[in-house]
């Protein structure tokens, strides 16, 4: 039986019905899943930054103890129904269940680390030159937070962005991508259920009229955006040109090094997880695997028997280890820039020539790739990789660091010495040295360089310079 979920706004407390404007289907299964979308837009993201703003001042009189107490009930509340909403996540996304389970207890705790930061903004207090005066500088919040969340990490992205956010007292007004629009109505419920002050947190649907009306809205004093390279470009122009604050964290073309010394195993799951899993739709997914070529061959005939072992099918199934893409146009997309590889006259190790039903796209493993290759340039967004033969570690690292994104990047090695001048010499914001390219925790920064990222740091204690300002004050007695 079809399941159908009719979704509403959540506007100061309120929810708000509308006209339906999407549709999303589960990927994997299209009858299973119907979630129909209504687009907010301009007038009532208006409502909602409005909203957000009448509730800060009872926000703050609240204090932050009661502020630390929700994030935590929100962080409970998210644990205690973690079954259902990472089926939630299964259906509605296509991400494997074990996936969405491992994600959702991922946003419980998000939640719960900053319930204890809401505790913990301290400022600092120091003698000033003038005497008998004192110089006080605190973290205040930034005011009415705009937040623009993807749908490959549909609730904990938005967890890594609601929580500090309201941690250090701001106010939010949230569009989730349309394709994961009832996992966030899902979040939402829980929020709600928080005792916040009513517009502490509002949800607008849509897609990219309601975003460019969050951009562009004064009543909103930040902006904080993830999802792709083109959009961020154009969020961050607009929020900056109307003198707001912005953060946008976009993709990458993430590379792995294997050298010629390296665990073999631990490269070869380092590669197939970092490449394969979750469909490869990970902004931290490794697109580039540049193998020292003296072992080259032996690494690809151990991925390719690696890949013997992967389960692709329906995400609902506990043994399902690659779901399908996340919707026909992802697909699509997919399959365009794929085609655009294969017309390189590049050696395909498995995959690119394969066809699969629905929403799926087999495991694409291409070598003996070059600089000129799209894969080197361009993020595909999906389980495709590239294998780059390299002359040593200094050739590895020129390739390594060639790419205009720089969010993460891998080596795999048993020496301290070449491990040591990896992490002073790539170009990334965050690096994984025998381990997998994508997979982070959530109590450290996340970031990139280059044009993977621009603004301060998301996640753990990093948060707080974006969704706060200093404020320095003077005192004397008088």
């Amino acid at each position: 039986m079809t399941e159908i979920l009719d979704l509403s706004h959540h506007v100061a407390g309120q929810a708000i019905p509308a006209v339906v404007a999407h549709e999303q289907r589960n990927p994997a299964a299209p009858d299973d899943l119907i979630v129909h979308i209504p687009e907010a837009g301009t007038v009532l993201v208006a409502q909602a930054a409005q909203a957000a703003r009448n509730a800060l001042a009872p926000f703050a009189a609240a204090g932050i103890e009661a502020r630390s107490d929700a994030l935590s009930k929100i962080g409970r509340d998210i644990a205690a129904n973690a079954a259902a909403l990472s089926l939630l996540i299964a259906r509605e996304t296509g991400k494997t269940l074990r996936d969405a389970r491992g994600e959702t207890m991922r946003a419980a705790r998000i939640f719960e680390f900053f319930a204890g930061e809401a505790l913990r903004n301290a400022g600092e207090r120091f003698e000033s030159t003038r005497a008998g005066a004192m110089v006080e500088v605190m973290h205040a919040p930034v005011g009415v937070a705009g937040l623009i969340t993807p749908w490959n990490f549909p609730i904990a992205i938005p967890a890594w962005k609601i929580a500090p956010a309201l941690a250090f007292g701001n106010t939010v007004v949230w569009k989730p991508s349309e394709v994961s629009s009832a996992t966030a109505a899902a979040l939402m419920r829980i929020i709600a259920n928080a005792g916040l002050p009513e517009g502490c947190v509002n949800l607008v649907f849509g897609a990219g009229a309601t975003g460019e009306a969050i951009c562009n809205e004064p009543r909103i004093d930040a902006v904080s955006f993830t999802g792709s390279e083109t959009v961020g470009r154009h969020v961050r122009g607009v929020v900056t040109m109307r003198g707001a604050r912005v953060q946008t964290e976009m993709g990458g073309v993430n590379g792995l090094v294997v050298l010629a010394d390296a665990d073999l195993d631990i490269a070869v799951e380092s590669a197939v997880n970092g490449a394969f899993f979750a469909a490869g739709q990970r902004c931290t997914a490794t697109s580039r695997i540049l193998v020292d070529d003296t072992i080259a061959d032996a690494f690809v005939a151990g991925v390719q028997s690696r890949m013997k072992n992967v389960t692709i099918g329906d995400p609902r199934l506990e043994q399902t280890d690659i779901g399908p893409l996340a919707s026909s146009r992802q697909k699509q997309r997919v399959a365009k820039q794929v085609a655009v590889v294969r017309d390189e006259g590049l050696p395909t190790v498995f995959g690119a020539e394969a066809d699969m039903d629905d929403n799926y796209f087999p495991p694409t493993l291409f070598d003996r790739v070059g600089s000129g290759s799209l894969l080197a340039r361009d993020e595909i967004f999906g389980p495709v990789a590239g294998l780059f033969r390299v002359d040593g570690f200094d050739a590895a690292m020129a390739l390594l660091n060639e790419s205009r994104f720089g969010l993460s990047a891998g080596l795999c090695t048993r020496s301290l010495k070449h491990a040591e001048a990896f992490k002073h010499e790539a170009r990334a914001g965050m690096l994984m040295i025998n381990l997998p390219t994508a997979g982070i925790d959530y109590h450290a920064p996340f970031g990139g360089v280059g044009d993977s990222s621009h603004g301060p740091r998301e996640q753990g204690r990093a948060a707080r310079a974006f969704y706060t300002t200093m404020r320095t004050t003077y005192l004397r007695a008088g």
